[in-house]
């Protein structure tokens, strides 16, 4: 604090009483009045203040800072099933369970599959029923006793079934023939509408019986003959070709059957040789005709054609009375080519009704 020293001292002018200051007293000069106030704040306390004020601020900025970059990820819960054995704990979740769900949808479909009935329901016992070339219905003797179609009448004809794979066994008046692929080669010669059209009427209805032992999976075709063929060809203008055996081409294979009117004459070769150029496992050739016989080179053709192709080709043939015909070109058509021979006697066929 400075302390200034003063003399007397007068107003020159004024018309105010005058002062007197007493000599040499001291006179205080500071900003305020009051003894306290000349007190400050201490230097170490400030500077603590303001370091611990920092401090805060960046406490404050590093939280923020860490909670922008740092993201926690979402996390799922779920419940989980334990099974302890004794030495192992084994978890189950809900994969698992997803999983199990669909083995167990995948194995009922499968069970579905193997309920749903097919077209045959009678089991297949294969011991005995497949002919040989040495059973009865190979003609190659005069006089031998061969199968007439009564039996079929009264409803004993051999039922097809699946075989192994996709091959199906059928037949036709007791011949049988197992593969995938078939063709029917029936003569409709006028001859077949003898003795009140039982001829054609039974041989009709053993083919649509055949068509019925065939599946989706196999194919077939039917060839009617007489002076020149008649195929099959629901596709028409397109040339014919083999047909799966599906439900509705069956349906129109069997009105077509129905459809077929016995007239003219009768030539063998021309609906044969239209068979093998389909390529079939099994041709099915049925005529009641003795006459035209295939020739020795007929005989041979056929022969050469179907060494190419591997098909069976089995013969029935029609007659009126017991067989007598012997070793006739429909029994040596036959044997050739991996077949068996059925002689009908149409004297001993149902009535049409």
């Amino acid at each position: 604090m400075a302390q200034v020293l003063v003399k007397d001292a007068y107003p020159s002018n004024g018309c105010g009483p005058k002062l007197r200051v007493p000599e040499n007293r001291p006179i205080r000069t500071s900003w305020s009045q009051h003894p306290d106030s000349s007190r400050s704040i201490p230097a170490w306390a400030l500077s603590i203040s303001l370091h611990l004020a920092l401090l805060i601020l960046l406490a404050g900025f590093v939280r923020v800072t860490y909670r922008g970059v740092a993201m926690e990820p979402a996390r799922q819960g779920g419940i989980v099933l334990a099974h302890n054995s004794g030495t192992t704990t084994q978890y189950f979740g809900e994969e698992d369970k997803a999983s199990e769900s669909t083995t167990q949808t995948t194995q009922s479909a499968a069970d579905s599959l193997r309920a749903l009935p097919g077209r045959k329901q009678q089991p297949i016992d294969l011991a005995g029923r497949l002919p040989t070339r040495t059973s009865d219905t190979i003609g190659s003797q005069a006089g031998m006793e061969l199968p007439s179609a009564s039996g079929f009448a009264t409803g004993s004809r051999p039922s097809g079934g699946r075989l192994h794979g996709n091959q199906v066994r059928t037949s036709i008046f007791g011949v049988e023939g197992t593969g995938t692929k078939f063709v029917y080669v029936f003569d409709r010669s006028a001859s077949m509408a003898d003795y009140g059209g039982r001829p054609m009427a039974a041989a009709k209805a053993e083919l649509t019986a055949s068509l019925d032992d065939l599946g989706s999976m196999h194919q077939f075709q039917i060839i009617f003959y007489n002076d020149r063929s008649t195929v099959f060809n629901p596709r028409f203008p397109q040339p014919p070709k083999m047909l799966y055996g599906d439900d509705s081409t069956c349906r129109l294979a069997q009105n077509f059957v129905h459809a077929v009117v016995a007239a003219g004459g009768t030539r063998h070769m021309e609906a044969l040789k239209l068979a093998l150029g389909m390529r079939p496992d099994v041709i099915f050739f049925l005529t009641d005709a003795a006459e035209p016989r295939l020739s020795p080179s007929e005989l041979a053709e056929i022969h050469r054609l179907d060494t190419r192709i591997g098909a069976m080709i089995n013969t029935i043939e029609f007659g009126a009375g017991a067989y007598r015909n012997g070793n006739n070109f429909l029994v040596q058509l036959a044997q050739q080519n991996g077949g068996q021979h059925a002689y009908i006697d149409i004297t001993r066929l149902p009535q049409v009704r």
